[in-house]
């Protein structure tokens, strides 16, 4: 049976550290997973939700092979009933992946539908647009073999390049998750001018790092709302100095938008109206842990919960 959203679509922006989990319920009550760590996390969430363990999840899309995007993923894969799976291309890797392997090996194994992207996929979960014009629509930006051989012959092709960006719209509202995309995979983008709209909520790339995260970006894409998915004192110390500072420097525009860190918010969800019109809350967890979300001690933030002064000061103070 569905999930009943009351006609509006649910986003849950996962606080999983630093990492990316990302799980969408459409209007019609279709489940989608972006990226999957702590499977027992989003199983208690689905769960939650009214999707029983065993339960269909529509589709999963996992960005690209860095373990704290896929860390979960056969979790989620066991646990429930995945119809859809799309990857990366992964045509040129030539390490060994255990982890993402096993993937692979648990979608044949079950006989589920996966697609290797590497270019530009769209899709409506809800069907066609002609018969539904409040449908959600779906884009999946990945890199081109092109751009993956470009940077392999110059030896600065890493994981992170592979990323699928992921743009979502119901109405006028619009959600870009930029995955660990790097400037080049930008750049891949904006000369095939597919990013070029404006986007209402832009979830950070690379955890807010200077190389995923550029000033010229944000303001081009001119979203009110900023997530960054990461725990700032984690080993990686993400984001660093240069993207604390983008973040500061957009936190303090005129139209003061939110920029924060899903260390400081915990979980947050979106509840997007077919209109576009939506609206945050962000979830009170004290850590990453797989307890179920408190929903009945749920509130709605309407400043920056981050405080980036004191985020630049602290990088500066350790060296990062």
């Amino acid at each position: 049976m569905a999930v009943q959203t009351n006609g509006n679509m649910w986003i849950y922006c996962l606080n999983v550290g630093q990492a990316d989990t990302t799980l969408i319920l459409t209007p019609a009550g279709k489940v989608i997973l972006i990226d999957a760590v702590r499977p027992q996390k989003i199983e208690n969430l689905l769960n939650q939700l009214g999707v029983p363990s065993g339960g269909v999840i529509d589709h999963m899309i996992i960005t690209h092979p860095h373990s704290d995007h896929y860390s979960g993923a056969v979790g989620v894969l066991n646990a429930f009933d995945v119809q859809q799976m799309t990857l990366s291309s992964i045509w040129q890797l030539s390490e060994s992946m255990p982890g993402y392997h096993s993937i692979i090996n648990t979608l044949a194994d079950k006989s589920i539908p996966v697609t290797f992207l590497a270019g530009h996929m769209q899709f409506y979960p809800d069907g066609s647009p002609i018969r539904l014009p409040d449908a959600p629509q779906i884009e999946l930006l990945g890199p081109s073999h092109g751009v993956i051989d470009s940077l392999q012959r110059i030896k600065q092709l890493n994981h992170n390049h592979r990323s699928i960006i992921t743009r979502l719209q119901l109405g006028s509202f619009a959600m870009v998750i930029a995955a660990d995309a790097q400037m080049e995979n930008w750049a891949y983008f904006d000369g095939e001018r597919m990013l070029e709209r404006n986007c209402t909520i832009l979830r950070a790339a690379h955890h807010g790092s200077a190389n995923g995260t550029q000033y010229e970006r944000l303001e081009r894409l001119s979203p009110s709302v900023v997530i960054v998915s990461s725990d700032p004192q984690g080993r990686h110390h993400l984001p660093d100095l240069i993207g604390c500072t983008i973040f500061r420097r957009y936190a303090g525009k005129s139209n003061t938008p939110n920029v924060a860190l899903t260390d400081a918010t915990g979980t947050i969800k979106i509840d997007v109206r077919p209109s576009g019109r939506y609206e945050m809350v962000f979830y009170e967890e004290a850590n990453v842990t797989d307890v179920p979300l408190a929903l009945q001690k749920s509130l709605t933030v309407t400043t920056n919960p981050t405080d980036w002064d004191v985020l630049m000061q602290d990088r500066i103070a350790g060296g990062h």
